[in-house]
């Protein structure tokens, strides 16, 4: 497979924000508005509720993981807070609640170029206007995470764009800031070269859960059914015979992509599972 050429080819993401239920394969025309999740961690000692003004598709999720793998390099960034004079519109933009209003985060200044640079499409005022449009979405998405210590509640992000300058200034959120500013253990590092060089949304769903999932030079045996509930935020139990069919059909072609990466491989094992293997 082609080497995928970027600047910035690693994403670092906070754990438990990698592993909610935010960026379905979704069909054109097929975006719900008005979306409600709600997500438990399994010792059930933290709950997460997202809140999405229009659903988040694979396509956005591309686009963050560009956001936080420019932000990793800090020197990029400028440092964000409650009581930051500088940049009050672009924190106000966060709606930041409860115990992340005492937090830090960051704010980086990129532009049109560059982000389109980074996604591996073409240079167009199509592509612009899509960004744009993807950074509404992301930045009208609300999670509030409450466990035994506390509550807080944030925007993906919030952002801001020059017109004339094309320059754009973007907030993250305190939860996937401070995994870049400090050594906070718990964090999924996104190879963004190895997710690119995937063509299409099953793949690159799959993909971003199985990072989250296996480690590297680690291998595990994982359940079919399990990782198309996750990929298509479904109950695998409510599906009709049909359906099963067709999920299964593309997931195995999510498969096959995937085993074109150099350092992964997949085989089907008995009693619906796979074992994947990463160097």
């Amino acid at each position: 497979m082609e080497e995928v050429k970027i600047n910035y080819p690693i994403a670092r993401q906070d754990h438990l924000i990698q592993q909610l239920p935010q960026f379905r394969i979704i069909k054109r025309g097929a975006r719900q508005k008005g979306v409600e999740r709600f997500y438990q961690t399994k010792d059930k000692k933290t709950s997460v509720t997202i809140r999405m003004f229009k659903e988040l598709d694979i396509a956005d999720q591309d686009l963050l993981l560009a956001i936080l793998a420019i932000a990793l390099p800090v020197k990029r960034g400028t440092l964000l807070s409650a009581e930051s004079e500088k940049n009050t519109e672009l924190w106000g933009k966060l709606k930041v609640e409860g115990i992340f209003a005492e937090w830090e985060t960051l704010s980086i200044e990129t532009n049109f170029n560059e982000l389109t640079k980074e996604l591996k499409k073409s240079h167009s005022g199509k592509t612009n206007k899509w960004i744009e449009e993807s950074l509404d979405r992301l930045s009208l998405t609300n999670i509030k995470i409450v466990n035994e210590k506390q509550r807080g509640a944030s925007n993906f992000l919030g952002y801001g764009i020059n017109d004339e300058t094309k320059k754009i200034k973007i907030s993250l959120n305190p939860i996937s800031a401070v995994v870049l500013l400090g050594d906070k253990k718990g964090f999924i590092l996104h190879n963004r070269k190895e997710r690119l060089a995937l063509k299409t949304a099953p793949a690159r769903a799959l993909f971003s859960i199985l990072v989250g999932l296996v480690n590297q030079k680690k291998s595990k045996t994982l359940s079919i059914s399990m990782l198309i509930e996750k990929m298509h935020f479904i109950e695998w139990e409510k599906t009709t015979s049909q359906q099963r069919k067709d999920l299964k059909k593309s997931f195995k072609t999510a498969i096959a992509e995937i085993n074109n990466l150099k350092k992964w491989y997949i085989n089907d094992n008995e009693n619906n599972t796979i074992i994947i293997k990463r160097e």
